[in-house]
């Protein structure tokens, strides 16, 4: 069975800042679908004034936006503001990757960080997504693409490449175990799928085969609000936290 954790289309590539296709294609639900407005501030971190404005006129129209400079800004800006989405150039920690899950992810655990890499690896990407980060793209993504980013994370999704999704499926046995545990993919409990009613076994099944909730609620028949109360319950009693970490207990 497929771990997705954006629903499958055909691969599509990011454009670099001299119009050269990157090879770190991101995955959506639909790359036709009007994409729904977002209301919640989102937060540009990054030095690099180009780098910020062109992430600014992406996402000039779906949400309030506010961009810092410098990691110290950065934190103090979540300190003061309510912020769902941060936006984090990696340039900022000097490609130094592993320091932010403790720098950010584990201070401000409210708080969807996507990482944007100038060079993108599946290594890199890995590590931030096992520890707590919900997207990881190419530093140059097309603007449709990195709305489409930012939506998927506010509602609780991970955006990540296809070729890393690949890399996260063939570490579902590692990470079930308790040596995944300890680099920090907790799968959650499989007595607690013995827990879940048979419309959230439904629900937990779809997951971990990549539907969205749009999808899923369009398969039952349900709201999307209705799904979301169900993958409540679902991450409740499986001790999961997000839907990467149900995925790979499906999987599992």
């Amino acid at each position: 069975m497929q771990l997705s954790i954006n629903p499958t289309t055909d691969d599509m590539l990011d454009v670099g800042p001299n119009g050269n296709k990157n090879h770190n294609t991101d995955l959506s639900s639909d790359s036709e679908r009007r994409v729904v407005p977002i209301a919640n501030k989102i937060l540009l971190c990054s030095s690099d004034k180009a780098i910020e404005k062109r992430w600014q006129e992406s996402l000039n129209e779906v949400g309030e936006l506010a961009a810092v400079s410098s990691l110290e800004s950065l934190i103090n800006s979540l300190k003061s503001c309510q912020t769902e989405v941060v936006l984090v150039d990696l340039e900022l920690f000097a490609k130094d990757y592993r320091e932010i899950p403790a720098s950010l992810c584990q201070r401000f655990p409210n708080v969807s960080f996507v990482v944007l890499s100038p060079v993108p690896n599946d290594d890199e990407g890995l590590y931030l997504i096992s520890h707590g980060v919900k997207g990881y793209c190419n530093r140059y993504i097309s603007k449709a693409l990195l709305v489409k980013a930012v939506e998927l994370v506010r509602m609780g999704e991970i955006w990540v490449g296809r070729s890393l999704l690949f890399k996260l499926m063939n570490r579902l046995s590692s990470m079930a175990s308790p040596q995944g545990e300890e680099h920090g993919m907790k799968t959650g409990s499989v007595d607690g799928l013995a827990k879940l009613t048979e419309r959230e076994r439904e629900i937990a099944q779809l997951v971990g085969a990549g539907d969205s909730n749009k999808a899923i609620a369009r398969k039952l028949d349900i709201t999307e609000r209705t799904v979301k109360a169900h993958l409540s319950s679902i991450f409740r009693k499986t001790k999961t936290k997000d839907r990467l970490q149900l995925g790979l207990l499906i999987n599992a």
